[in-house]
């Protein structure tokens, strides 16, 4: 049997750009064995694979990287939404989707022009935990191999911040301390960050390298490469509870842009919304544009 798949850029208006995301639109008798020898051979960041649900209207969305499947997130969900909305030859100006996935469901529109895709947003509800503690300046900037002058201490704070992940939120001062940051191990293990189950660290700045962009983003951690830029959307809930606790977000909608890598590389732009009504829980807007670089067929036997 044949299976059509996608090479979706996304957060990107420009091919070979953003996140690569992989999108398999029609993956009926699919098994979890072959999704991941899919991935594998695909190679890329994610491959979403799209299967019809029990539920009329509610396709499931499973993920799947070279080594193993992983939740949906925004990126996937807006390279599947794209793909759908391209492949529907109506004349909608907007296409609406609600997905399924293993934690539930989350929503998705595509605004279309003369039939394409032109701008897709995800929507998420998420109920953050947010810690005031965390480790002291010297260990943070001893963490990332920096300075304390690199370290923001003014107009932001550190923070931790669980959603689906525990995230140590750090700004700085400048887009040359973001670059330069490396993670340090040894560092980590001193500090009580690693004791208290923080998976990741965003390290923020507010100079950009687009002046479209409001927050120019980077994540590290025990986990991530040194030399790696991965892909953020994961953490826009996190730092947009962040932006609440550290009254920095108005009551009410609020919006802002984030950068991630740099226009010589693979650099992605994501708006957000999100809706501050000092409540448990925080709704979430994450959206851009998306590109389709390459597609073909795979024959499974």
């Amino acid at each position: 049997m044949d299976y059509q798949y996608f090479t979706t850029d996304v957060f990107t208006n420009k091919k070979f750009s953003g996140a690569p995301i992989v999108v398999f639109p029609k993956a009926t008798g699919l098994s979890d064995r072959k999704m991941l020898q899919l991935a594998q051979e695909m190679n890329h960041l994610q491959t979403v694979f799209v299967h019809p649900s029990e539920e009329v209207n509610k396709p499931r969305l499973r993920v799947f990287t070279p080594h193993g499947e992983v939740p949906v997130g925004s990126h996937t969900t807006v390279a599947a939404a794209h793909v759908l909305a391209k492949l529907d030859a109506t004349a909608a100006e907007c296409d609406a989707f609600v997905f399924e996935h293993n934690s539930g469901y989350i929503e998705a529109h595509v605004d279309k022009k003369q039939q394409e895709p032109v701008f897709s947003q995800v929507s998420l509800t998420v109920q953050p935990f947010v810690d005031h503690y965390t480790p002291t300046i010297a260990e943070i900037a001893d963490m990332l191999m920096l300075t304390i002058n690199d370290i923001e201490q003014l107009k932001y704070k550190s923070m931790q911040v669980a959603t689906d992940t525990r995230y140590l939120i750090v700004p700085l001062r400048s887009l040359d301390a973001l670059k330069q940051a490396k993670f340090n191990l040894a560092a980590w293990g001193r500090t009580s960050a690693a004791s208290s189950l923080v998976e990741e660290i965003l390290i923020f700045c507010v100079e950009t390298e687009l002046n479209t962009a409001d927050f120019h983003f980077r994540l590290i951690g025990p986990e991530i490469a040194n030399n790696s830029n991965p892909a953020v959307g994961g953490v826009i809930p996190a730092f947009s509870a962040y932006l609440c606790a550290d009254k920095k977000a108005r009551k009410g909608t609020n919006m802002y842009s984030v950068e991630r890598g740099y226009s010589d590389s693979r650099q992605s732009i994501l708006n957000v919304e999100f809706d501050h009504k000092e409540e448990e829980q925080l709704t979430v807007r994450i959206g851009g544009e998306a590109v389709i670089s390459t597609h073909g067929e795979v024959n499974i036997n």
